[in-house]
């Protein structure tokens, strides 16, 4: 049981019940799942009470509920006024596929991340600009399957669907440059073999005109 406990005496325990994936337990459940359930609760809340600093408690102290409590600490650090509305409508907007520093997935993630914090602020981006965006600013190797998802039927044009074809694509253009890279080392070898012919042919010819 101890183990157990320390395993989940993390960060984890404590988001999984914000988020709400750990519901309650049925009915049906036995004693041991309910006193587990019951402890990670608590622990949620105490992580939490024992993080934030000593000036912020009074704000919490009103309930011991881990959820409720994340909520009243974010209203009050975290106001969904329209000027914060704004620059998360901007940032969103602003988001851009580097290759360099990060896979079309990580992208796809961080336009699915700022999504998100729209929508706790107050407003839902709808489904055609996600789409949108995550085609918007791409490299030109994405041209071609850029324009066939503009074809897509409103019904199958959306943010998951668009992305599932990136990913694919991703890998279809990463294939493609290794085979590059292979043929251009294959043939960097075959240079150099044929100028090692040559050298050997000039040196046994300027051996026989001795």
């Amino acid at each position: 049981m101890e183990g157990r406990h320390e395993g989940r005496a993390d960060g984890s325990c404590c988001w999984s019940f914000i988020i709400e994936e750990d519901k309650p337990c049925p009915e049906q459940a036995t004693e041991k799942e309910k006193f587990e359930y019951d402890w990670r609760k608590q622990r949620c809340y105490t992580t939490i009470y024992q993080g934030i600093e000593r000036k912020f408690l009074p704000l919490i102290r009103h309930t011991t509920d881990g959820k409720e409590a994340w909520n009243h600490l974010k209203c009050n650090f975290e106001p969904t006024s329209k000027a914060r509305l704004a620059v998360l409508i901007d940032e969103f907007f602003e988001l851009k596929f580097n290759p360099v520093e990060e896979t079309i997935g990580i992208f796809c993630k961080r336009v699915e991340e700022k999504k998100i914090q729209v929508k706790e602020a107050g407003f839902e981006i709808p489904e055609l600009l996600i789409a949108l965006q995550l085609i918007r600013r791409l490299p030109v190797e994405y041209d071609h399957l850029v324009q066939t998802l503009y074809r897509l039927k409103d019904e199958e044009f959306n943010h998951r669907e668009v992305e599932k074809q990136l990913v694919n694509e991703a890998g279809r253009i990463q294939l493609k440059q290794k085979d590059l890279n292979l043929d251009h080392t294959e043939n960097a070898y075959t240079v150099g073999s044929f100028r090692q012919q040559e050298l050997a042919r000039n040196l046994l010819n300027a051996v026989e005109q001795c």
